[in-house]
């Protein structure tokens, strides 16, 4: 979590935390604070997409560290389906395809590899409020 604003020195003032992390899944958690709000009280789209941001970049982080690799978010798909009023967090998983493919980046003679990762942002009363699809890149160095 003490890395966070080193990742996305954006995101220093989010109050972003990890809550769970393996090397299929990361949880991550902001709160709504007036920094995150929009003009109709809810969460600005660039604070979800931060949170989203941040989860993705923590789990794949978590199995090919930055230095021998890099990653980056080329795509997004973003599904907003209720008002975020509250806390979020954002789960990040891995899918068995995307982590073979990313696997293949350690001794593919290429070096890089890519795979939609999904998102769900929930409220704290659980409900799903958008759904996100990000397209990785993973490159060894």
């Amino acid at each position: 979590g003490r890395a966070i604003p080193f990742m996305i020195p954006l995101a220093g003032g989010l109050g972003v935390r990890v809550v769970d992390v393996s090397d299929t899944r990361a949880v991550l958690a902001m709160p709504l604070r007036r920094r995150a709000r929009n003009h109709v009280g809810s969460m600005y789209f660039g604070a979800q997409m931060t949170l989203a941001d941040l989860a993705a970049g923590v789990l794949i982080f978590r199995r090919f560290p930055p230095g021998p690799y890099g990653a980056l978010i080329k795509r997004v798909e973003a599904d907003f389906l209720a008002k975020a009023k509250s806390e979020l967090r954002c789960t990040c998983t891995l899918g068995p395809e995307v982590s073979e493919v990313f696997e293949q980046v350690r001794s593919s003679p290429e070096g890089k590899g890519e795979g939609w990762l999904d998102l769900e942002l929930r409220d704290v009363e659980d409900k799903l409020v958008t759904r996100v699809r990000v397209l990785g890149a993973l490159r060894r160095f």
